[in-house]
């Protein structure tokens, strides 16, 4: 049985278009749009290129899919349109199912853990009219528990504080995250969002239409202080690249604070003595920082967070839930390459008709040790792309963890704020001696205290947090990166971030990872088992 995930829209503001292809419940394909059209997040657009995309992985074509799965349940008048788009760009319309959105955030995580029983807590800025659900799952059944409604927005309070602190709401929230490490909550600030008996509650009076027209938090221009601002009582809004302030960083202090108590709350609104797993999903859930401290309370044994926790996991969360009707349920799931991939001789074509030198290595992973070794920094380029927010070892940028000269010259390359942190990949047997406790963390979920000493110092937060990334033995070319790299230098991890620059999508084709070589200032790209380095340097 083929069940394709849709996730996208027709102009709408709705992002994160996706697709998703299932065989029998299992990810036979999956990518995002923004990957191939190169436009990040894929803002009011349909997943056209990934839909052909997941159906060329299956070699079939729509008239093999048995059911689409569409995770949006309340949108008036959206049916025929859909059937239109898939009639004029596919020429077939199978039978559609529409999944409630929040159902469907919840069965990205839950099916894919393989519980047999677990709480599961969803948040976002409001998908299909509902901000934040609480479901129960039991086998393959996801039962709703209680659902908060609009405004009661945790998503919405992350994305107004995102634009009053100079950011971009729905894109830069782990900006906030970042910077809330340099600041220290103040009380005054945290009243807009609070728990009220567990569940969330949002002060509106900021958005009423008598201060909507006036506050300074919808307007392009610093304004003086206002009623409004007197009634937020926030320091002044910060505009679009202005320089950073100490209330700006108490500000993002307040905001994360707020998000952790609210949501941790809900989740203990509904714990009870029986409910040792949890499962998060929906876009607050990728607060890494908010999840690492559930992961590491003594609430539950185990915490599993969706492998792609923004709307276009719900492309496949949608699917799970039509597949598990059908009697199909999927192993836990530990990784996310289901994207693209090339062979080496389509790689090395590619290389060739560039005029890029390049050598051929009979071991990539080790020749992209001694690379990172010897403090040059790498693009890692292996495999199928990964599908999701994170680069998990396929398509990442690597470097030597242990100076902090390298993390300055890392965050350069990404065209990043100097405040923000870098994650480490990790091998699965040495988390605990560089965090102090044993975390399974595939998808870098979760942001946690570090043990001190440490060698990882580049991939260390101000506060002492890292957000790792946990490779198992066994997992392949990536794996055997970092077990080199360890022998080379007695290291046990690398630092790892997303193989981008600045606010571009991940890169997804070798033409597109030579082009970040050579554009930036990173040393060498290995991909596939070729190499490429820079002229003049060794």
């Amino acid at each position: 049985m083929f069940v394709l995930g849709i996730h996208g829209t027709f102009g709408r503001a709705d992002h994160d278009a996706a697709a998703v292809l299932l065989r029998d419940g299992e990810i036979v394909a999956a990518a995002e749009e923004e990957r191939f059209i190169r436009y990040k997040h894929a803002v009011g657009l349909m997943p056209d290129h990934a839909i052909r995309f997941v159906l060329a992985a299956a070699a079939i074509t729509i008239h093999d899919v048995d059911v689409i799965a569409f995770p949006r349940a309340t949108w008036r008048g959206f049916e025929p349109r859909f059937e239109a788009y898939l009639w004029y760009q596919f020429g077939h319309v199978p039978p559609v199912e529409y999944i409630d959105h929040h159902l469907a955030h919840a069965a990205s995580a839950y099916l894919l853990s393989g519980f047999d029983r677990s709480l599961i807590v969803t948040a976002d800025q409001a998908g299909d009219g509902i901000c934040c659900a609480v479901f129960r799952g039991e086998g393959a059944t996801i039962t709703p528990v209680e659902t908060i409604g609009w405004p009661d927005s945790i998503g919405l309070y992350a994305a107004a504080m995102t634009q009053y602190l100079g950011g971009r709401s729905n894109h830069d929230e782990y900006k906030v995250m970042g910077l809330a490490a340099h600041g220290t909550p103040d009380p005054a600030y945290t009243a807009l969002l609070r728990a009220d008996a567990g569940r969330p509650h949002l002060d509106t009076s900021w958005i009423h239409a008598e201060v909507f027209h006036r506050h300074p938090l919808f307007h392009t221009d610093q304004l003086p202080m206002t009623n409004a601002d007197q009634l937020l009582g926030l320091p002044p809004r910060r505009l679009p690249g202005a320089g950073l302030r100490r209330e700006d960083a108490d500000l993002a202090a307040s905001v994360q604070a707020a998000i952790e108590d609210t949501f941790t709350a809900l989740v203990d609104r509904h714990r009870n003595a029986a409910d040792t797993r949890l499962c998060v999903a929906g876009g607050v859930a990728e607060n890494s920082v908010m999840a690492g401290r559930l992961a590491t309370s003594a609430r539950f044994t185990d915490l599993y967070a969706a492998p792609a926790c923004g709307d276009a996991g719900t492309a496949l969360g949608a699917a799970l839930v039509v597949a598990a009707g059908h009697g199909h349920r999927p192993s836990r799931l530990t990784h996310t390459q289901f994207g693209p991939s090339w062979t080496d001789q389509q790689i090395a074509a590619t290389l060739t008709d560039c005029g890029a030198q390049f050598t051929t290595t009979d071991d990539p992973a080790a020749a992209a040790a001694d690379l990172l070794a010897r403090q040059h920094i790498v693009a890692w380029f292996q495999g199928r792309m990964e599908f999701g927010p994170r680069a998990l070892g396929a398509r990442s940028l690597l470097a030597d963890p242990s100076t902090v000269e390298m993390q300055r010259r890392v965050n350069s390359i990404k065209r990043r704020e100097q405040f923000r942190p870098f994650g480490p990949s990790v091998l699965t047997e040495h988390l605990p001696a560089l965090f102090g406790r044993e975390v399974t963390a595939p998808f870098m979920s979760f942001t946690l205290p570090t043990a001190a000493p440490t060698p990882i110092v580049a991939a260390i937060h101000v506060d002492g947090s890292s957000r790792p990334h946990t490779v198992d033995a066994g997992t392949g070319v990536y794996r055997r990166l970092i077990e080199q790299f360890h022998q080379l230098t007695g290291i046990p991890a690398v630092l790892n971030t997303s193989l981008n620059s600045g606010w571009e999508p991940i890169i997804a084709s070798p033409e597109q990872a030579l082009a970040f070589l050579f554009s930036s200032p990173a040393d060498a790209l290995v991909i596939g088992c070729h190499v490429v380095t820079k002229p003049g340097r060794p």
